[in-house]
């Protein structure tokens, strides 16, 4: 599927939805597919010009904005524009690691809310003592050195120390914490979420990973406990441990059209969460392909308000959301998916323009 776009207006919201939808900022980055001739662009606009055209390469365009240029080398660890945290600072910020400062746990690291010497809160999440996390936090502080995107999760420093054996990531705090949350019922702001919320949420999501791949690099785990809420409920696209940066793989491409076209995929590890990983990961397949596959199951459980693993009898089938999904759409009843419990009710048409592009990214 090839994405083409003619004239772009940042001060105007899509015209596929309503006045409700997040404004676009005054003066962006712009991310354009990938080109016939398989290379990647983005180009700094000001308000109605005209992206018809390619601009500069990547290299160029990531020079101008000062991010990261693909054929730079980066040492690890290194600071770059981020702080070096002691770890005795990051131990203060949380009470010793206390239980109470405690906000999530995954099988990898533990996140604690922490107040910094300067008042400022923030996230920290402390690395399970293993070799191979040395890899997750060499791929944030790399990506953090980076870019700096509204909808990415800003990454403030970290802490590397041998002496302790510990590795440590610190981010901007998330008020409203992760996605996962709100759909699970564990946190404070209650469901049902208004319409409103939800495609805010997605709208948000879909910026941030398109600037990722706008810099050519795989997510390759996208899922509701990825996406982190401000105050506002702007997305913020999190966890970038496990990032693939596609230019470290041009050697071993394989294609099925040009080594880098839309069709690129890199032979890697499997990686991802059950249920978002598209089937080509489960034998090492990587491409930009698989995050639109996470992210259409993500809309799957914003519209529907159902989780990726629970299954729904339909016919005398017990079908997963992205089954119970296309199923519903072959049989002409896409509206029996949303969530009848959205408070002050939705627009049919955004719903449904939302659901059949879900169905778009869980193709098979």
């Amino acid at each position: 599927m090839v994405f083409k776009f003619s004239t772009l207006d940042l001060t105007e919201d899509p015209p596929d939805f309503d006045l409700q939808s997040p404004p676009a900022s005054r003066s962006s980055t712009i991310c354009l597919p990938l080109n016939p001739a398989g290379c990647n662009f983005i180009k700094a606009i000001a308000p109605r010009q005209v992206a018809a055209t390619a601009s500069q390469p990547l290299a160029d365009s990531a020079s101008k904005f000062g991010c990261w240029r693909p054929s730079e080398s980066v040492q690890f660890p290194v600071e770059g524009r981020l702080k070096r945290f002691t770890f005795r600072e990051l131990k203060v910020a949380t009470n010793n690691f206390s239980e109470t400062k405690k906000v999530g746990e995954g099988g990898y690291s533990c996140v604690y809310e922490g107040l910094l010497g300067d008042g400022s809160r923030v996230s920290i999440k402390r690395l399970a003592r293993q070799t191979s996390q040395a890899c997750t936090l060499h791929a944030e502080v790399k990506l953090g050195n980076m870019i700096c995107h509204r909808n990415l999760v800003r990454v403030k420093g970290f802490c590397s120390s041998s002496k302790h054996r510990e590795n440590l990531l610190v981010y901007a705090f998330m008020v409203n914490g992760s996605l996962d949350s709100l759909l699970s019922g564990q946190s404070a702001e209650k469901l049902p979420l208004d319409w409103p919320t939800r495609k805010k949420i997605a709208i948000g999501a879909a910026r941030g990973l398109s600037h990722l791949h706008d810099l050519r690099i795989i997510h390759r785990d996208i899922k509701p406990n990825n996406i982190l809420l401000d105050e506002d409920f702007e997305a913020h696209v999190a966890d970038c441990g496990m990032a693939l940066f596609l230019d470290e793989y041009k050697e071993k491409a394989v294609s099925e059209r040009e080594p880098n076209g839309e069709d690129a995929y890199f032979t890697n590890c499997a990686v991802g969460t059950l249920y978002y990983m598209d089937p080509g990961r489960f034998t090492g397949m990587n491409s930009v392909k698989s995050d639109v596959y996470g992210f259409g199951v993500t809309l799957l459980e914003l519209i529907s308000d159902r989780r990726a693993w629970e299954t729904t009898c339909l016919d005398e089938n017990k079908l997963e959301l992205p089954q119970l999904a296309h199923t519903l759409s072959e049989n002409e009843q896409l509206e029996r998916l949303v969530d009848t419990d959205m408070p002050g009710g939705y627009n049919k048409g955004e719903v449904e323009r939302t659901a059949r592009l879900a169905l778009l990214c869980t193709q098979l």
